[in-house]
């Protein structure tokens, strides 16, 4: 399990791409200077999927991080929205479903790449609901990964505008559309005159024809 601690989450997709390797050590290091510094422990999570080259090469002995931040190294993970609301900053590539776990999940982003056309719309989105950034190099990550840190209220304020951008009513306002759109055609063939009784489905009583059911 996680420890309730500050925790930045690096993922690379399901197959663990995008420099996840240099993201997740320019990253450690920085949190290690901040805990030395600061006395806060620091905790980070690398997701590498189906990468198993990057999860053995970011695991102990290969890699020995700092004694001052617990790291915790996965491959392909099935519980990607626990991590998720267990962490407080996500480094991850701009993919669609990705971006839609992490607004749902309150959780600020910070994007390393994308996907040219088919994900490079995404990351506008997310800058411009205020809830990340695009950031494409490790030091470049580690160091924005510094500054929200250092500015609590920041991070805050980015929970908030993602949680906000995840339109946590849609589903309901859809089914609310949809419902008017009937209702609203129903009444425009009871005006016309054009309403027309249809068969009942087998075995159903004859009493539900078309206008005469719920609606």
């Amino acid at each position: 399990g996680l420890k309730d601690m500050p925790t930045v989450l690096i993922v690379g997709g399901g197959d663990g791409m995008g420099g996840i390797i240099a993201q997740a050590q320019a990253v450690g290091k920085r949190l290690q200077k901040l805990a030395s510094s600061s006395g806060t422990s620091y905790q980070m999570v690398v997701v590498c999927g189906n990468n198993k080259a990057a999860q053995s090469t970011l695991s102990p002995p290969q890699t020995q991080w700092g004694s001052d931040i617990e790291v915790n190294v996965q491959g392909f993970v099935n519980n990607m929205d626990e991590y998720m609301r267990a962490s407080d900053i996500l480094v991850t590539k701009a993919g669609p479903g990705t971006i839609a776990e992490a607004s749902i999940c309150g959780l600020p982003c910070i994007l390393s790449s994308f996907l040219p056309g088919q994900e490079e719309g995404n990351v506008p989105y997310v800058v411009e609901n205020g809830f990340g950034c695009y950031q494409g190099e490790p030091e470049g990550i580690a160091n924005t990964v510094e500054e929200w840190f250092a500015r609590g209220g920041m991070l805050e304020k980015m929970r908030n505008d993602a949680l906000i951008a995840a339109r946590p009513d849609a589903t309901l306002d859809i089914a609310r559309d949809l419902a008017d759109m009937v209702l609203a055609r129903k009444d425009e063939l009871k005006k016309s005159g054009k309403m027309v009784a249809m068969p009942p489905p087998p075995g159903a009583p004859k009493e539900l024809m078309y206008g005469q059911g719920p609606f």
